[in-house]
């Protein structure tokens, strides 16, 4: 999946509506009459009127809010757009002064004032949009117009093992800042035994011969940061980019966007707009593009501010960022990442929250790649850091396929939201996956109905979003359906806006574990350890064995798990209380996170860790007190483990290759929040507690109907409210309530008083077993891409009696062409993988392999319906792997000829295992050994 924000590229295209029009509060008199049908028909309840009235019909701000970046001039364009958002039931609109002599035309401000001041008075809700396009910062040029110092810059970095004692290397594009060769001992660098080698450096090259012994050289420079970056590749007007880590830049972008709007409509902004509206602002230390060297964000300031924040230089220590340094370089890089989230965070999100404050407005927007969890460290240091400092925490959403729909973004954004106690959330939401197409793409335009929109917005405002802003053309939609659309969007966000979302799982973002892994990469994160990988794969399916088991959560960071409170076996913060946390690949946390959850565990809590155990401090790397902890918790050795302790506390630690038992040892220790007659049923559920009561929401997540029966968990009389109709009905109670929904449908439950979900006493070991099942043997053969001559045979080193092992190997025969190479498993008689939790294979991979591409499963049923997923390594994880992967990690394949129903895990007729999507070097071979793939049941 591309991260590359496309969907801005409708800013030109058929779903940017381009208008808008001005008249400044003086001349609002002057404002022609508007015709009276168009004057009654948004005649919607306000934001303070009773729930009911509320939810009938509607208000404004919760109802779809169109993006509209230009208004037109003219009052009679405006007006004609307005009726037009109004016949259709839109709510208002996202709204900026016109992309066209941006911030600089008198009169595109006369119309930008004119079109809020009636839109205003028309009662629609606005947000206001801060670029000129996107990325959010440069104000359309301006903020660097007489500032060319505050654009992003980055530290590169080129590098080379010495070979035969002498190494030569050519210089990244830049100022040379230094060169220094690094003794290596047993594979790992020592950074503090650098030798300076800036003096080898000649015409932007470097040629040294080394003393004995083992060495590993890096030159560094700096540059401005934009080829291959967001800034030069995004699909909107392309503008050098501002550096986010001082101060400077970000005062010099609010003077000219903020202060500007500030200025002519008052220093309320709040009475025109429900929040600002920042659009994907990043450093720019990822690379979009294939570079030929690394880069680290980096500003004039920032080794001071490292200094003056963590007491010690970082210059010696620059390799330990790009390669396999000993305990003091997990150090630094914990420290170095720590610094870049905490100035992000306080210098661009920080400055923007306090300005919108004392303008009575919340500050909003969404982060960039919110999907790709390693790409969060070079983009922003810490992504969850600064959500937590946006007043009005939001996302995009690119698909409006609700099985592609990213809820677990959507899950994060509402988890800041409620640890912050913000009230707006919102997501950017279009069907921009579907529609655009690249320059010699020739996919037909895919269009999305009614239900999957609702689909859509469904899982959005489930998982905690309460404002959809669109960028949807709605152009095969006519006004009964789109009518239909907004009132079903607007019930639910009246519903569910406000309040917290009540669950008993707290769900670790594990930053600071991908932190001490993470190594810069030329082109995205490809080539990050694959130990970072990892930390990404085992967070991202812990997400999805919760969302798929009904198991709702909140997304936690560690500066959570430092402040919370310890009562009475549950882990609480502000209004939140949790019963049960989960660690996914987190091996470190702030000493006083660990001994917070120390408490918490002696409490009664439980704790489960996925893939890791406790093994470092933000001091020490490794830690003898947190690995203490971790024993206390889980037990010793590696193997799978569960403690209980005198207060009821229960450690779990779900090894490498098993973290798809979560459901299973969840269902053990505690009762879930509410229950239908079929577990298996495609419902979905949320539970929120807003102005004394409990607000359940139940969604079908699925493209057909469902029909069955609910227990919610009331003693007491109940509500359901629907929001196809506007229609509450009382019930008697929460017991065997009948239910059916339509395809993507869903139901709003309320009442006050709720019964806590049992936390179960433990007696013996939950841990399920697995079996592995072998399919009818069969030889393996494979396919490939066109710049690839395979090889497949037996691989006589690794072969067993019990099973065969093949060697596929690869060679690529063009540069930077999509390559791959899969073996093919096919079943002469389905094979039923209906009962199995896992597809299992054995994989060898060889040392040194440079390709970093993910192992793929792909799964295809007799129909041809095709699902993918990654297995879990990269393929330059050298070594022997057991791969184990979960059922519930396959996702329908883009490539798949049957798109209109799911898989048929009971038929499936074969199995693919390799890799795809390389763009790798002339004469390099990709291979890999396996196994014949296996089922693997839980006991």
């Amino acid at each position: 999946m591309s991260f590359i924000r496309s969907a801005k590229s409708l800013f030109f295209s058929f779903t940017c509506v381009a208008f808008f029009f001005p008249l400044t509060p003086a001349s609002a008199e002057a404002t022609p009459a508007v015709d009276p049908e168009m004057s009654a028909a948004i005649d919607w309840p306000q934001p303070d009127r009773p729930l009911a009235e509320r939810f009938a019909v509607p208000s404004a701000d919760a109802r779809i809010l169109k993006i509209v970046h230009n208004l037109p001039d003219g009052l009679e364009e405006q007006d004609q757009l307005f009726q037009k958002l109004v016949a259709q039931g839109l709510g208002g609109m996202v709204v900026n002064v016109s992309f066209n002599e941006y911030m600089e035309s008198e009169a595109k401000w006369e119309a930008f004032i004119r079109g809020i001041n009636e839109a205003k008075r028309l009662g629609m809700s606005l947000w206001l949009y801060d670029e000129c396009g996107y990325p959010s910062g440069s104000a359309g040029g301006l903020t660097l117009r007489d500032h060319p110092e505050y654009e992003a810059r980055g530290m590169n970095a080129a590098d080379a093992p010495v070979v035969d004692g002498t190494v030569s290397l050519d210089l990244p594009p830049g100022t040379l800042f230094r060169a220094v060769a690094i003794p290596l001992r047993d594979g790992i660098a020592f950074p503090g035994d650098a030798v300076d080698i800036t003096a080898s450096v000649q015409e932007n090259r470097l040629d040294w011969t080394a003393p004995e012994g083992d060495w590993h050289v890096f030159v560094f420079t700096e540059s401005v940061l934009y080829e291959g970056t967001h800034a030069a590749l995004s699909l909107a007007r392309k503008f050098p980019y501002i550096n986010l880590l001082p101060p400077e830049p970000t005062e010099r972008f609010i003077e000219i966007t903020h202060q500007e709007y500030a200025k002519r409509l008052g220093d309320d902004l709040g009475h025109y707009f429900a929040a600002t509206f920042t659009d994907e602002p990043s450093l720019m230390s990822l690379f979009l593009a294939e570079q030929k060297h690394r880069v680290l964000p980096w500003s004039a300031d920032f080794a001071d501010e490292f200094q003056q924040r963590r007491g010690y230089e970082m210059i010696p220590l620059l390799p330990a960022l790009f390669t396999n340094a000993n305990s003091q370089g997990m150090k630094f890089r914990y420290d170095f990442w720590n610094t870049v989230g905490e100035m992000v965070s306080e210098n661009f999100f920080g400055q923007i929250q306090d300005w919108g404050r004392q303008h009575n407005i919340p500050s909003g927007g969404h982060l960039l790649a919110e999907e790709s969890f390693l790409s969060h460290i070079p983009l922003y240091g810490n992504f969850f850091q600064c959500l937590r400092r946006l007043d009005a925490p939001s996302m995009d959403c690119l698909t409006s396929i609700p099985e592609s729909v990213p809820w677990n973004v959507a899950r994060m954004i509402g988890s800041a939201a409620d640890l912050e106690g913000r009230v707006l959330t919102m997501s950017e939401t279009s069907d921009h996956s579907q529609r655009y197409r690249a320059e010699g793409d020739t996919r037909p335009v895919r269009v999305v109905t009614e239900e999957e929109i609702r689909g859509t917005c469904n899982r959005l405002m489930l998982n905690g979003i309460n404002t959809i802003t669109s960028y949807y053309s709605f152009s095969e939609l006519d006004e009964e359906q789109m009518n239909r659309l907004n009132a079903w969007v607007g019930r639910c966000c009246t519903m569910l806006r406000g309040g917290y979302q009540v669950n008993d799982i707290a769900l670790l973002y594990p930053v600071e574990s991908a932190w001490v892994r993470f190594t810069p990469a030329t082109r995205w994160v490809a080539g990050a350890p694959p130990e970072a990988h990892r930390v990404e794969r085992v967070f991202h399916d812990a997400e999805k064995n919760l969302f798929l088991s009904r198991r709702d959560f909140t997304h936690i960071d560690a500066r959570t798990l430092v402040e919370a409170r310890v009562e009475g076996g549950a882990l609480c913060y502000r209004d939140l209380r949790w019963r049960v946390v989960v660690l996914p690949d987190a091996d470190t946390l702030p000493l006083a996170a660990w001994e917070n959850l120390e408490r918490f565990y002696l409490d009664g809590g439980v704790i489960v860790a996925l893939t890791s155990r406790p093994l470092n401090s933000d001091t020490e790397f490794p830690s003898s007190r947190v690995q203490e902890i971790g024993s206390a918790f889980f037990g010793e050795g590696d193997a799978s483990g569960m403690m209980v302790n005198d207060s009821g506390g229960v450690g779990i630690f779900l090894p490498r290759g098993t973290e798809a038992l979560l459901p299973a040892v969840l269902d053990a220790v505690l009762e879930k929040d509410g229950q239908v007659s079929d577990e298996t049923a495609p419902l979905r559920t949320a539970h929120r507690f807003i102005d004394g009561h409990h607000v359940y929401f139940i969604i079908n997540d699925s493209g057909q109907p469902w029909e069955g029966t609910l227990n919610l968990p009331t003693a007491g009389a109940a509500e359901q409210w629907d929001p196809a109709t506007g229609q509450i009905t009382a019930l008697d109670s929460g017991k065997s309530i009948p239910l059916r929904l339509e395809a993507y449908g869903g139901m709003l439950y309320r009442f006050r008083e709720a019964i806590v979900p049992l936390r179960k006493s433990v007696e013996g070991n939950v841990i399920p077993g697995i079996t592995t099942l072998p399919f009818p043997e069969t030889a393996p053969t494979f396919s490939h891409g066109q710049f690839v001559t395979p090889s497949l045979e037996q691989d006589g080193e690794r072969n067993m009696p019990e099973q065969s092992v093949w060697r596929a190997e690869g060679l690529i025969t063009k540069n930077a062409v999509d390559t791959f190479l899969f073996t093919i498993f096919t079943y002469p008689e389905p094979v039923d993988l209906s009962q199995a939790a896992y597809v299992a294979v054995d994989v060898w991979l060889p040392e040194g392999q440079k390709a970093s591409v993910p192992l793929l499963v792909i799964l295809r049923d007799t129909s041809g319906v095709e699902y993918f997923a990654q297995a879990g390594i990269p393929m330059n994880a050298s070594g022997h792997h057991c791969c184990h992967t979960a059922l519930n990690r396959f996702e329908r394949a883009g490539w798949s000829a049957v798109t209109d129903k799911p898989l048929d895990t009971s038929a499936i007729s074969l199995i693919r295992v390799g890799w795809g999507g390389y763009l790798g070097t002339e004469n390099e071979t990709v291979a890999f050994s396996l196994t014949a793939p296996k089922q693997a049941r839980l006991e």
